[in-house]
Parts: structure tokens; C-alpha cells; sequence
């Protein structure tokens, strides 16, 4: 059985980080300098993603208020000129002023 209190060092390691790091490889399964390795070169992954946005879409377009606006003349002409929009696209218009009204809050 090994000891868990073997030693290592690192200037500026302090004991107690040196046992958490002995325990967690143990747990693991690694050699403490196997776990440190794989611990370090996790968070120089972390670092250099960290500056990167990651936005999660739908692949349909942010609808702007421009957009929205734009829709909601469309409508409004249309009506204008005696033709009475579909359900289907009065729907949509709700719905894109909805989202727009979500972003701004």
C-alpha cells in the first residue's frame, strides 16, 4: 500500500494542495503527476476557450426591431389596400414582436 503522504515539490505548493492533488489522482486512478497533467492542460483548454463566445442557435436569424417593424408596415399596407392578411401571417407578426419585446427586457 502506498503512503499518502509521500512528498513532491513545487515551489510555492503548500502541503495541503499537495495531499488534495495525491487524493483526487488516487481517486482517479492516476499517479499524482498524471492527474496534474491532465489537470493543467484542462484548464489552458479552459483559458484559451474562455475569450470565445458560444451561442447556441436555432439557425434562424436574431429578429431585430427593424425587422419587426418592417412586418408590421406589411401589414398595415396590405390592409390599406382592402386585403386582409392571412391568420398565418398575423400570427408570425405577434410572434416576432414578442421576441422582440423578450431581447429588450
Amino acid at each position: 500500500m502506498e503512503d499518502n503522504t509521500k512528498t513532491w515539490g513545487i515551489r510555492g505548493i503548500s502541503a495541503d494542495v499537495r495531499q488534495a492533488v495525491i487524493t483526487q489522482s488516487q481517486k482517479q486512478g492516476m499517479k499524482a503527476g498524471e492527474w496534474l497533467t491532465v489537470a493543467i492542460l484542462e484548464k489552458i483548454r479552459q483559458d484559451r476557450n474562455a475569450g470565445k463566445a458560444l451561442v447556441a442557435t436555432s439557425g434562424k436569424p436574431a429578429v431585430s426591431a427593424e425587422d419587426a417593424s418592417a412586418v408590421l408596415a406589411l401589414l398595415e399596407r396590405l390592409q390599406s389596400m382592402g386585403i386582409e392578411p392571412p391568420d398565418r401571417m398575423k400570427k408570425k407578426v405577434l410572434i416576432i414582436i414578442g421576441k422582440c419585446l423578450m431581447k429588450q427586457m
